[in-house]
């Protein structure tokens, strides 16, 4: 009877503390250092949204809006699957939360698998994220669906690329092989001339975003793993591989820089073990990298 007890009581505390990781965000930090970012974009501040899944924290989100002016950003990135695609009737939450935001600061969205998977047209899905998509475009939100923009300072610019994959790469188990001609054919080549920002919601091909081009990759799709073991990190990804090299955190390559987000939210399987939601800071530092 007592081990019995001992049990229940291990379990009851388990749930609290799950609760406890999916609804407490945690504010990471990061400043990317290059020579090719121009000084008229040092000390920018972006923000990086990812992996929302219609996850609330307090009532209309307002914690985590909170929790975004006090990062005070310049500009805020959305790495992809604000939504969970089988609740295209949940779009509200998104919805809300971004609109709030883009009354203060530009916001350029990449999209996620979730996204893509509303976008077959003939559909009640499709209707719904069409509705959602044109309400955002209207207050400003700028989606990017393989296409890139420039962002203009005192007139010296940086590019962002949103890069939209097919869904055969985000399949359980064995996805086919990408190419680098199969990501120019979708977003051409980036100009050398800028600081190039790639928006690519699965960070499982970063040596073929680098080979592309980008100097930042912002990305999330792993929800760190889920369960986080210390000292080894993610333990699956949502393709059910063990131990994802791309995991969470920063990952760097020569000059090219990835930042994997952790995620705000979880589907299906809401479990989150030593990880807590995200919220990315992202600080632009134009001193020479070399130096620093």
């Amino acid at each position: 009877m007592t081990g019995n007890l001992i049990t229940i009581v291990i379990l009851v505390l388990f749930i609290i503390y799950i609760c406890y990781e999916n609804k407490h965000l945690e504010i990471t930090q990061y400043t990317i250092r290059s020579e090719r970012i121009p000084e008229e974009f040092d000390g920018v501040r972006l923000v990086m949204l990812a992996d929302l899944h219609n996850n609330k924290f307090g009532k209309d989100n307002k914690k985590l809006i909170d929790k975004v002016k006090a990062a005070n950003p310049d500009y805020i990135l959305v790495a992809g699957d604000m939504v969970v695609s089988s609740e295209p009737e949940h779009l509200e939450i998104p919805y809300n939360l971004l609109s709030v935001l883009a009354k203060d600061y530009p916001i350029y969205y990449g999209l996620g698998n979730h996204e893509q998977r509303l976008l077959p047209d003939g559909t009640n899905r499709f209707k719904n994220y069409a509705e959602y998509k044109s309400r955002l475009t209207k207050l400003g939100v700028r989606f990017l669906e393989n296409e890139r923009i420039t962002i203009v300072r005192q007139g010296k610019e940086i590019a962002v690329t949103g890069l939209v994959i097919g869904m055969d790469y985000f399949k359980k188990l064995k996805q086919p092989e990408m190419t680098l001609e199969y990501i120019q054919n979708l977003v051409g080549i980036p100009e050398n001339k800028w600081y190039n920002i790639l928006i690519a919601h699965n960070p499982v091909y970063f040596k073929l975003y680098e080979e592309w081009g980008a100097n930042l990759i912002v990305s999330g799709h792993l929800h760190g793993g889920i369960i986080r073991l210390p000292g080894l990190g993610g333990f699956i990804s949502p393709q059910y591989k063990f131990m994802p090299k791309y995991d969470a955190g920063m990952f760097k390559n020569q000059d090219t820089v990835m930042l994997v987000s952790r995620g705000l939210g979880l589907h299906t399987i809401k479990l989150r073990v030593n990880n807590r939601p995200e919220l990315m800071v992202i600080t632009l530092n134009s001193c020479d990298s070399k130096k620093s």
